[in-house]
């Protein structure tokens, strides 16, 4: 059992002798997000290469996805996979080329978009080592988006793990923020902490102060349910295991409740940034998990962007060319 679901497991049971829950009026909720129903387009850029893991990314699924109602997409991007090893680090024109085609494209779809620097595997295991390039990709990425759009987004570091501890992101995000905040005083700027980007680990960090960050989680608890059977897992949860028991659901809100009551202490917004169950799993639980998932952000003003577009916990069926539309329900529908 994960330590935060362990934690939640263990309040639960203690709520459950003492008081009852709050009630809705009581719900804790974080200031509006400006990033409120996005979808991440994953398996894209975040790949060693663009069409590597079966994705694309098209401008005609930037339209679809704003005629379906999101208003951002979350770009990751894996950065690391295409800048040089030595100083200065530069990055491949190509790949800044195709990103900035990107931005357009949704930008003139009418999306916020969020470029992310996304499996820069190598920091986790050193971080002081990679962090002089780290910061040269940051360097890079907010002198070519200098003028850029308000409705571009930047994020600073996907899932921190391993030797990123809490404190060792702590002070990475201080030092990319200071880089990024040179050329972009007043983009929204999204940061998160270690722990894969889990809550837990968020609800220990000292975010930088700043006026325009949104703080920002990843959850796909339990993780023995949303990744059961997973094929690019070298260890994946057996199959089989259901979800949507009432203390499952109270688990979920009271994570929920968790997450915006540290974005108000904090005094930032707060994004769900990812959240998704593989696509194997039976669609109805699939859809059951997301559709609570997503109601009990929205009900706290928690932003959200589900994983993933069209890959592997996808909601749109690239083979038939279109929505999943139980999945596209479960996000959409009120």
């Amino acid at each position: 059992m994960r330590p935060l679901i362990a934690a939640l497991a263990f309040l639960l049971a203690a709520c459950s002798q003492g008081e009852p829950s709050a009630s809705a009026e009581e719900i804790a909720r974080a200031q509006p997000s400006p990033v409120e129903r996005c979808m991440n387009l994953g398996g894209a850029l975040e790949a060693p290469n663009e069409g590597d893991w079966g994705y694309t990314v098209r401008q005609a699924d930037l339209v679809r996805l704003k005629e379906a109602g999101f208003d951002t997409v979350r770009l990751p991007v894996k950065w690391s996979a295409h800048t040089d090893e030595r100083a200065p680090y530069t990055i491949d024109p190509d790949l800044m080329d195709r990103v900035d085609e990107i931005v357009t494209d949704a930008t003139e779809a009418g999306l916020n978009i969020i470029v992310d620097v996304h499996h820069y595997n190598a920091l986790m295991k050193k971080p002081d080592a990679h962090r002089a390039r780290l910061g040269a990709i940051w360097t890079q990425i907010a002198d070519h988006f200098e003028g850029a759009p308000d409705s571009v987004i930047f994020e600073l570091i996907n899932e921190p793990n391993d030797r990123m501890t809490v404190r060792k992101t702590d002070a990475i995000n201080r030092e990319l923020l200071a880089i990024v905040r040179a050329k972009h005083p007043d983009r929204w700027v999204v940061v998160g902490s270690a722990g894969w980007g889990g809550l837990d680990a968020l609800l220990k960090s000292r975010p930088p102060e700043d006026d325009r960050i949104i703080l920002t989680f990843h959850s796909y608890e339990p993780y023995d349910f949303t990744h059961q059977g997973a094929s690019f897992s070298d260890d994946p949860p057996p199959v089989g295991m259901r979800w949507g028991s009432n203390e499952d659901r109270e688990l979920m809100e009271m994570g929920a409740n968790m997450a915006a009551s540290f974005a108000n202490q904090q005094g930032y917004p707060i994004l769900l940034g990812e959240f998704g169950v593989y696509e194997d799993v039976p669609l109805d639980q699939r859809v059951g998990w997301t559709r609570a998932m997503r109601e009990f952000a929205e009900e706290r003003n928690i932003g959200w962007c589900y994983w993933d577009f069209a890959t592997t916990f996808r909601a749109y069926n690239l083979d038939r060319e279109t929505w999943i539309h139980s999945m596209l329900s479960a996000l959409m529908d009120d």
